[in-house]
């Protein structure tokens, strides 16, 4: 089991997997109140959200968010003693965009981010893998 974690966006989110099977998920939108959502989220999944491994979105995204997220899976890790890995949110992405849009090869991923910023990003889709390194940009 795989406990992934999502908070550096505006979304809220946790999903307990099972290889490719969603065991349970809950997802609440809301750019704030990540802190005070987040563990009672998790608490009521399946066994608390017991799993194996951690998976928890290491941003870019709301500073807030990324620090809400990366303190309960470290948290739970040590408490579990479990793996801790953290993906990135512009992979995360383009895989849901790949997946939807089955003709696209490549890909500009771009979030917007605090203070004007644009986190910016291409993606290849073979592999999903990034075609260069993350940029943060003023529009």
């Amino acid at each position: 089991m795989i406990l992934v974690i999502e908070t550096a966006t505006t979304a809220c989110s946790v999903a307990l997997l099972d290889g490719a099977t969603i065991i349970a998920h809950d997802h609440q939108d809301g750019a704030r109140g990540h802190a005070e959502r987040l563990i009672p989220m998790i608490a009521a999944l399946p066994n608390g959200g017991r799993a194996d491994a951690i998976l928890v979105n290491c941003g870019p995204g709301s500073f807030t968010g990324v620090r809400v997220g990366l303190a309960a899976a470290r948290a739970l890790g040590l408490a579990w003693d479990v793996p801790v890995t953290g993906y990135c949110t512009h992979a995360l992405l383009a895989a849901r965009l790949f997946a939807e849009q089955d003709d696209l090869d490549e890909a500009l991923i771009a979030i917007e981010g605090g203070h004007g910023e644009l986190f910016i990003q291409p993606y290849a889709k073979h592999g999903l893998s990034s075609l260069a390194p993350l940029a943060s940009m003023v529009p």
